[in-house]
């Protein structure tokens, strides 16, 4: 009934109201373009803004800072000017929509809503997870969630939904229900896709014609069936020319998820790697990173037995033996088949994990690894495959003193 409700209420917005008078148009978005209706609408209600040289820029990427006000424009106009006094100036430029966001509980479940005041962390690319995550934040606090029917039919469609991180599930099954971030045309949602400017104008338009929160050009009344703003297809991964993998693929995200996907139906079990990496020795390629740190009792890490083993065996079963030289990244750019050294806040090496997935927030990282079971390194090694989270308190791009913290070193090609 409730949908019935929106539907109705979309139909009569649409019959009933055009573009705001004096609405931009702007030169690289001609009427012909996939986001024409979507952006001057959003710039007409004063959402989003243009350049000045009459430029909208729709494939610019839009940050986590600027989807955030335009959502608080939006939704809780009235709410932003109340954090507009003089006193608050020198909180930054867009304290007062932050603030109208966190009243409303708009943030709440993203990865950076404690990181309004990181001017850093802000300004990364949005992506599709977190977006997700604050339109069904808004779109709850509206009255318009989907209905657990819907979300259970959206979810059957998404092909990587078993994919999707568990605090974001229930957001991409609601948006998806209600057409307002649909997937991509082999089913699959890539949250970690970042999105662009015209996309979340697009995205915007959505939610106030299904919501009826304003007046605008609503041509497409049906909120479940809109045009796909989206491009077609999942964005292609570059591959890197001039190597391969070890089983002599190209150099792809996708081709080293397949191999860290081999490893796990080969080692299935704690008695799997019991006897350690003896597969001719690790490269030294592995040895660099995990070598560049002593342990607490002053030894470094071992690379073919244990934790130091497990990385070894894992990485070189991706790379290869020799050609791709390991260096150190900025943890925010970690990519499946990494290193993972995590430190102590002594900034002795206490584990090695292999990433297996793209940081989510900048405290917590999904890698592969093997653990003991008994707790006691010292003895017969029993170790137990296992993906886990990171559940240390540890903050990976702003370490306080005596904190652990995590560097991440790649194979992966300049």
């Amino acid at each position: 009934m409730k949908r019935l409700c929106s539907l109705v209420l979309a139909l009569a917005l649409c019959l009933g109201l055009c573009v705001p008078a004096g609405a931009a148009e702007f030169s690289d978005v001609p009427g012909a373009h996939t986001f024409h209706d979507a952006v001057v609408w959003c710039s007409g209600q004063s959402i989003v803004n243009g350049y000045e040289d009459n430029t909208f820029r729709p494939a610019n990427t839009v940050s986590r800072s600027n989807f955030t006000v335009m959502l608080s424009r939006a939704f809780f106009a009235a709410d932003i000017e109340k954090y507009k006094s003089p006193i608050y100036i020198s909180s930054g430029t867009f304290w007062a929509n932050y603030q109208a966001m966190m009243a409303n509980q708009a943030l709440n479940n993203t990865s950076f809503a404690d990181d309004t005041d990181n001017v850093q962390e802000m300004s990364r690319s949005i992506s599709r997870y977190d977006m997700a995550q604050l339109i069904t934040n808004i779109m709850t606090r509206q009255g318009f969630p989907a209905s657990s029917s819907d979300k259970s039919a959206a979810i059957a469609k998404i092909t990587d939904y078993n994919n999707i991180p568990s605090q974001y599930r229930d957001a991409v099954a609601n948006v998806y229900a209600l057409g307002i971030i649909t997937g991509y045309s082999d089913g699959s949602f890539s949250g970690e896709v970042t999105m662009n400017r015209g996309q979340a104008a697009v995205v915007i338009y959505r939610m106030m014609q299904y919501s009826g929160n304003s007046g605008g050009n609503i041509t497409n009344p049906d909120p479940e069936t809109p045009a796909e703003p989206e491009t077609p297809s999942k964005p292609s991964q570059p591959e890197q020319t001039g190597k391969t993998l070890a089983n002599g693929k190209p150099v792809t995200e996708d081709n080293i998820l397949e191999l860290l996907s081999e490893l796990q139906a080969k080692y299935p079990d704690r008695t799997s790697f019991v006897n350690g990496y003896s597969d001719g020795g690790s490269s030294t390629d592995v040895r660099t990173p995990v070598r560049s740190y002593k342990t607490s009792t002053g030894r470094y890490c071992s690379t073919s037995a244990g934790c130091g083993g497990w990385a070894a065996l894992v990485s070189d079963y991706i790379f290869g033996q020799t050609g791709f030289p390991a260096r150190k990244i900025a943890t925010a750019d970690a990519r499946p088949g990494d290193i993972c050294i995590t430190l102590n806040g002594d900034g002795e090496l206490e584990h090695v994990q292999i990433i297996t997935e793209r940081p989510w927030h900048n405290d917590e990282c999904q890698w592969m690894e093997f653990l003991t079971t008994d707790g006691d390194d010292s003895k017969t090694p029993d170790h137990t495959y296992v993906i886990t989270w990171n559940n240390r308190a540890m903050d990976w791009d702003n370490p306080q003193p005596g904190d652990w913290t995590a560097v991440v070193w790649t194979r992966y090609p300049n």
